[in-house]
């Protein structure tokens, strides 16, 4: 038997941990995953395409349970952890006894944000994180309830367009002045409006929650600026916050995340973090590919090999209410940086490339994304652009026979 890995949470990161893990070091350790959702990993990303009725919930498992099984991965899900005894190396788990460790890695991922403002803990106001969730706002579709979503993020945009296609009368509010602000300029973000709106979602900007109302149940949402939206349920999808209640208890160092260094280990001796509810200098990533990156280097770590995690430059590539949007880099640009923009709103599809030193900085595509990991490759490699730059706009093929010619 190798030494006892526990990882705690059943998540994208600790699946991807155990997958690299048990690449390069199949047997080397008896791994033991805790997870409290009562069902095996899954790609959380995926959530609204359940929603909108596009994937059953069952094909959105990331591994089957004989994967878990053939990598020698002790499985225990619906389970709570409680406390980390770091002195006797001990995990404490809800009406379980505790389990041992000799590494102990915490992938808690975050916790969805309720807004604190009166009415919000009415009947009728829920969260959209988790595949429970799903199946709570699907009951509400099939009743076409007049659903308001809160936060024009990703995951607001994402539950809106779930609820829309499943049958709801859905109004999105957004406290800032444009959609998706963290990763979209804002002709893009204006674009991204627009295409939304013509799935039937009611977009309003700028709006600030203020209260809910309802007797017991909610019946209406209340703006700052006097505003009243009629609403048979209120859906709060504005941020996460990383958990780290278990490491805080346990005296581990935490700021917003649980910190880490470059080899994503805490502050405590054998005891790593990763994903969501880790900050690595002084930044939380709230997105999947850096949770992987991280998986990949404290897999090589745990293997007794040298790697480092050094940061990730952010990347968004997903599609958003059926829309294609990416962006990666610094796509507002910087004083020296310039832009090269190609915009065709009725075809529904914007381009924006910021170049800066000779090199590609920052992309914003929003509707056709075919080059997307293209520009990310010329983006994170900082190679010279200057024999692509007057073709790069129009894609890899055409850029890269101007380049051989």
């Amino acid at each position: 038997m190798g030494e006892p890995l526990v990882v705690v949470g059943n998540g994208m990161a600790a699946a991807r941990l155990v997958d690299e893990l048990a690449k390069i070091a199949l047997g080397r350790y008896a791994i033991a995953v805790i997870g409290d959702e009562p069902r095996l990993a899954y790609n959380r990303v995926l959530l609204s395409s359940v929603l909108a009725g596009e994937t059953a919930s069952h094909d959105i498992e990331l591994r089957p349970a004989k994967w878990w099984r053939d990598r020698g991965v002790t499985l225990k899900y619906g389970c709570l952890a409680t406390e980390i005894d770091v002195g006797r190396c001990e995990l404490k788990i809800a009406s379980h006894e505790s389990i041992a460790f000799s590494r102990l890695v915490l992938a808690t991922g975050s916790t969805p944000l309720r807004l604190k403002v009166p009415g919000a803990d009415l009947v009728g106001v829920h969260t959209f994180r988790d595949s429970r969730d799903v199946d709570l706002l699907l009951t509400l579709a099939a009743r076409k309830k007049r659903i308001v979503v809160v936060g024009g993020g990703l995951l607001g945009l994402e539950a809106a367009y779930g609820l829309a296609k499943a049958g709801a009368p859905v109004t999105l509010i957004h406290l800032m002045d444009r959609l998706m602000e963290r990763q979209l300029d804002a002709p893009a973000a204006e674009l991204l409006k627009s295409l939304v709106e013509r799935k039937g979602i009611s977009v309003l900007l700028k709006a600030d929650t203020a209260r809910l109302h309802g007797e017991t149940c909610v019946e209406a949402i209340e703006l700052a600026d006097g505003r009243r939206i009629a609403a048979d349920a209120v859906i709060f999808a504005a941020g996460i916050r990383p958990n780290v209640a278990l490491a805080k208890d346990a005296g581990i160092a935490v700021n917003r995340g649980i910190v880490v260094d470059d080899h994503l280990k805490t502050g405590a001796p054998d005891i790593f973090a990763l994903g969501e509810c880790a900050e690595h200098r002084g930044i939380c990533y709230g997105l999947v590919e850096p949770a992987y990156e991280q998986a990949r280097v404290l897999a090589q770590h745990l293997a007794g090999r040298t790697a480092a995690y050094r940061g990730s430059v952010v990347a968004t590539n997903l599609k958003v209410s059926g829309v294609s949007v990416f962006s990666a880099g610094d796509f507002l640009g910087t004083d020296g940086s310039e832009a090269i923009v190609l915009s065709d709103v009725r075809r529904g599809t914007y381009k924006k490339l910021v170049i800066s030193d000779g090199r590609l900085t920052g992309a914003v595509l929003v509707g056709d994304v075919g080059d997307a990991l293209w520009y990310l490759e010329l983006i994170r490699s900082r190679q010279p652009i200057a024999a692509i730059r007057n073709d790069m706009m129009f894609g890899r093929s055409l850029a890269t026979q101007s380049e051989a010619a």
